[in-house]
């Protein structure tokens, strides 16, 4: 490795490794998605094997997803402390295992399902907003990170499109207890992988992040100050009371439609194949989205594309209410609703590039974990108020998307009274110059 400052020369393009960093991290949203996206595609059989309501089955999510958020701030320190490497690899660690034990032990009863879920929702908080932006900020400059992210967050995209296939079949030869056992092997694979991809800095490899000016000198992230107490300077910042907020509004819808998505056409009368095959190709479209939300978002003010996304989901969503309440959809209607749903919420690349842009490199684990934690009321609140929505209704599934869409048109309301970046950056800049100058 160089000496700190030095100016060497960099690769550029493709061969740099902050591309190994995006495969890496797309390797570590197939883990998230594999502990996000099961429990939706198996809810209505593990809702028929233990024989309970709609609400039930939605406090399975509700509790992960209140785990998944409120161990957020504890990833996100540890992350500050240890580096994204360890940390990423622990989370998926604790993922894998706790998949294999939902579908050993899951059937057993409503409070065993639960607390073998929350083991997976612990893991999936430290592969997600707490870890990811640290890992992409450090490799990528603040106006490539949506470029970045855009190939990450597919990850998920795509393990959704291969479980909406593999799903049914494992569950027509087997049983769903065995999906999710193999889920969890499948899991520890990943993860073995992408500890061995992941660098946390980029001077350890004698480079700078992606899209650094020509001449620009090896730089090390600062080291953490081990005396330094992360969550009160966190704390502190109005930003992360000004975007927890939002974020928990944004949970109630997200949570809720991850939930219920196939179980609505489930609902339809459509078989475990035809509902899996509507999240496959939703998932192709989401990833498509996806390339268009982060390059856009590197243009545009990400709060505006986060805004513009909450919006076509709204509308979306509360389409979707109608014509379920007034017919039976066709599937091919069912597919393209749950294209632009699972569409307008593929937003994840710019969610992360943003969170990524309101902290300091130093605090900036710290500072997205407390915001996921925050988030834990509408992660929890989210599935249980659309299950509540769908019990009231008679079991209309329809009345679930209601509640996304207005929530989703919430959110997007809040996101574009964040500060504006460009503003920063502009101010930054023009400091940057002028100390040049004198």
């Amino acid at each position: 490795m160089s000496e700190e400052g030095t100016i060497v020369p960099q690769k550029k393009g493709w061969r740099h490794y902050g591309y190994v960093i995006v495969v890496a991290g797309f390797l570590t949203q197939m883990t998230l998605l594999l502990g996000q996206r099961s429990l939706s595609l198996g809810l209505f059989e593990i809702q028929t094997t233990l024989g309970i309501t709609a609400a039930e089955v939605g406090l399975i999510s509700s509790y992960y997803g209140l785990v998944y958020a409120g161990a957020g701030f504890f990833w996100g320190w540890l992350s500050d402390k240890l580096g994204p490497r360890l940390g990423l690899s622990c989370a998926g660690i604790i993922v894998a295992f706790g998949l294999f034990m939902f579908g050993l032990l899951g059937a057993n009863g409503l409070g065993i399902a639960i607390a073998m879920y929350t083991i997976v929702g612990l893991g999936c908080a430290g592969i997600y907003i707490a870890t990811v932006p640290k890992l992409i900020s450090a490799w990528f400059v603040p106006e490539k990170r949506g470029h970045a992210m855009r190939f990450v967050a597919p990850g998920g995209g795509i393990t959704s499109m291969i479980l909406g296939v593999a799903f049914p079949v494992i569950i027509l030869v087997t049983s769903w207890q065995v999906y999710f056992m193999c889920a969890g092997g499948f899991a520890f694979l990943i993860t073995c992988f992408f500890f061995f991809l992941i660098v946390d800095d980029p001077a350890k490899k004698n480079l700078v992040p992606v899209g650094s000016p020509p001449g620009t000198a090896v730089t090390p992230i600062p080291k953490q100050d081990r005396k330094k107490n992360e969550f009160a300077v966190v704390l502190k910042m109005p930003i992360t009371w000004h975007i927890g907020v939002t974020y928990i509004v944004f949970q109630l819808a997200f949570m809720a439609n991850s939930t219920f998505v196939v179980a609505i056409m489930r609902s339809f009368g459509y078989t475990p194949v035809q509902s899996g095959l509507g999240l496959t190709i939703s998932s192709i479209g989401a990833i498509c989205f996806m390339q268009a939300w982060g390059p856009m978002s590197d243009r545009l003010e990400r709060k505006t594309v986060i805004a513009i996304a909450c919006v076509g989901y709204a509308l979306s969503g509360i389409a979707y209410c109608i014509v379920a309440m007034n017919s039976t959809p066709s599937l091919i209607t069912c597919y393209v609703f749950t294209i632009l749903l699972q569409g307008f919420f593929a937003i994840t690349p710019v969610l992360m590039a943003a969170f990524g842009d309101y902290f300091p490199a130093e605090i900036r684990g710290t500072g997205n974990g407390v915001i996921s934690t925050m988030s834990m009321a509408g992660r929890y609140g989210g599935p249980v108020l659309a299950g509540m929505a769908i019990d009231f209704a008679g079991g209309l599934y329809g009345y679930g998307f209601l509640f996304t869409g207005v929530m989703a048109l919430i959110a997007g309301g809040m996101t574009l009274t964040w500060p504006s970046i460009w503003k920063k950056r502009r101010a930054e800049a023009a400091a940057a110059a002028a100390e040049k100058k004198e």
